[in-house]
């Protein structure tokens, strides 16, 4: 392959590998769709991130995301908004799930419990402790057919509706809204929740309705935590936090330095070899000079020769003899002249006079 044939290749290599990094960190990122249905971080027609920014544009509102357990938020005089919970799961809920609700609407918050719009449950536990111990019940209507939904699926139109008891009041006609007093603060149950995804806001924005629902808070939460979405200090929640973007494009200047350095050479490329012409290499006496030369320093090449000697002499009189005469001329010479040394043991070991 030549060199502009690799360069090509490289390019090519380059150019799917910042693709293939824009898809896995960059798009769901800015599409959101790695996040629940319903989270303020998604900004496709199944997310609320519309509402978020919106109530974030008015100078008279303070608007935050809250990635943490909700006993953990000081939200008095706030509207917490959980947004996407899923109405089956939500009325089996633990009563340690029911006291923290309990605990943040007695402190003074508003705290708003928008469900996923259904249609009908697939399944209905049988007990239920948030529905005895708020005195609501949540209830289902068979769905009309043709009935329209979103692209992924989602009704526009949930079936779910809310039977209360006297401790609440409607906040809209239809009775999708549901509010109740407790302590100095409240707890509101929206089920038409689709006026408040980014889909909903683009075809029927109701501002009077979602005044109703929000309250007059001077704080606005959304809670994300409850969705999954929480502080775990990955890789994405930094680059997300510290807009680290630009590390991509630094990761692919360097990816396409290396690729450029390996299939490119600052000098010509060398002729290759006629058919007539022919290729030497080296002997066997060649080969194993460079491999002592390699494995083994030079001050230690007269010892390792004798040991390999003296592995393969065997016993007797005369190899002892020839042992003894060898040690006295490496002792002798081996320091200061190592070739005499070699030399005289040759001669030694070849039986001839020195």
């Amino acid at each position: 392959m030549g060199n502009r044939s690799r360069w090509v290749l490289g390019i090519a290599l380059l150019a799917s590998l910042v693709w293939a990094l824009e898809q896995v960190t960059i798009a769901p990122l800015e599409t959101g769709e790695v996040y629940p249905f319903y989270s303020s971080l998604r900004a496709d027609p199944l997310g609320a991130k519309a509402l978020y920014d919106s109530l974030a544009a008015l100078p008279e509102l303070s608007v935050e995301r809250w990635y943490k357990e909700r006993s953990l938020l000081s939200a008095s005089g706030a509207s917490v908004l959980l947004l996407g919970v899923e109405p089956v799961e939500w009325s089996g809920s633990e009563d340690r799930a029911i006291d923290e609700d309990e605990a943040l609407a007695r402190g003074g918050a508003r705290l708003v419990l928008g469900f996923l719009p259904v249609r009908k449950p697939y399944v209905t536990p049988n007990k239920r402790p948030v529905e005895t111990r708020w005195n609501v019940k949540l209830s289902y209507r068979v769905p009309k057919e043709g009935e329209p939904s979103t692209s992924r699926g989602i009704p526009r139109e949930t079936s779910l509706y809310f039977e209360p008891g006297p401790e609440w009041r409607r906040l809209d006609a239809s009775g999708t809204v549901i509010e109740r007093t407790l302590g100095s603060g409240a707890i509101v149950l929206v089920a038409e929740t689709f006026p408040l995804s980014n889909e909903g806001l683009l075809g029927q924005r109701d501002s009077s309705w979602i005044a109703r629902v929000l309250g007059s808070p001077r704080k606005i939460v959304f809670d994300e935590n409850h969705l999954g979405v929480a502080e775990t200090g990955s890789v994405t929640t930094l680059m997300r936090k510290y807009h680290l973007e630009g590390a991509i494009a630094v990761l692919g200047i360097v990816t396409a330095l290396f690729l450029w350095r390996s299939a490119t050479s600052f000098l010509p490329p060398a002729a290759p070899p006629s058919r007539d012409q022919a290729v030497s290499g080296r002997d066997a006496g060649e080969a194993l000079v460079s491999l002592l030369r390699r494995g083994i320093p030079e001050k230690d090449l007269l010892d390792a020769c004798y040991a390999e000697w003296s592995r393969s002499a065997g016993h007797g009189m005369r190899a002892e003899r020839s042992r003894q005469q060898v040690e006295e001329e490496i002792a002798r010479l081996g320091k200061t002249d190592p070739v005499a040394a070699y030399r005289a043991a040759h001669r030694i070991l070849s039986g001839r006079p020195l």
